[in-house]
C-alpha cells in the first residue's frame, strides 16, 4: 500500500483511502491534532475576518506619504495584501500551507510587476507581520504564519521583513 504524499491534507488522504484499508496510526494522530486544533483554528480565523477592515485600514495609516503617492500601487497592493491574509487564513484553517500560494501564484507575481507595488507591499507586509501576532495568541499566530509566509514569498519580500514579527513580539511581552 502506497501513502499519500504527507504534503496532501489529511482529510483528503482519508477521502482517498477508504476502499483500500483503515487509516494508519501515524494519519490517525496526524488527524487526532488536526481535530484538537480545529476549535482554535476556528477563533482565529474569524477573529481575522472581524477585523480585516480595521488591520488593513491601521496597515496603510502606518504608511509613510510617498509610499502613498501613487494611488494605482497602492490600491492594488492593498487588494494583494488582503487576497494573501484571506488565503492565509484559509489555509491556516484547512491546514493547507500552500492553498494561497498555489491559488495567487499565476497572477499575482505578474500584478506586483505591472503595477509596481513592490516597495508598497514590503511596508504593507512588515507592518501586518508585527500586527498579526497582536491579534492572535502566540498558537494561533504559529498555525497561520506557514500559510501566511507561503503567500507573501510571491511578493519576493526581503527576508527579514517576513520574521520581523518575532522580535515585535518579545518586546512586546516584556513590557
Amino acid at each position: 500500500m502506497t501513502t499519500p504524499p504527507l504534503s496532501q491534507h489529511i482529510l483528503r488522504q482519508l477521502e482517498l483511502q477508504p476502499d483500500k484499508s483503515y487509516i494508519t496510526a501515524q494519519q490517525m494522530s496526524i488527524l487526532s491534532q488536526y481535530v484538537g486544533s480545529l476549535a482554535d483554528r476556528i477563533r482565529a480565523y474569524r477573529q481575522i475576518r472581524e477585523w480585516e477592515i480595521n488591520l488593513i485600514q491601521e496597515l496603510v495609516d502606518r504608511l509613510p506619504v510617498e509610499a502613498k503617492k501613487n494611488t494605482s500601487a497602492l490600491e492594488q497592493s492593498i487588494k494583494q495584501t488582503i487576497l494573501i491574509l484571506r488565503y492565509a487564513a484559509l489555509g491556516m484553517l484547512v491546514d493547507d500551507t500552500h492553498l494561497g500560494r498555489r491559488r495567487l501564484e499565476d497572477w499575482l507575481p505578474t500584478m506586483v510587476e505591472v503595477y509596481q507595488t513592490q516597495a508598497v507591499d514590503t511596508l504593507l507586509h512588515r507592518s501586518l507581520n508585527q500586527q498579526l501576532p497582536r491579534l492572535l495568541t502566540d498558537s494561533q499566530f504559529s498555525m497561520l504564519k506557514p500559510p501566511l509566509e507561503a503567500a507573501q514569498q510571491l511578493l519576493h519580500i526581503p527576508e527579514e521583513t517576513q520574521s520581523d514579527s518575532e522580535p515585535q513580539k518579545e518586546a512586546t511581552q516584556s513590557d
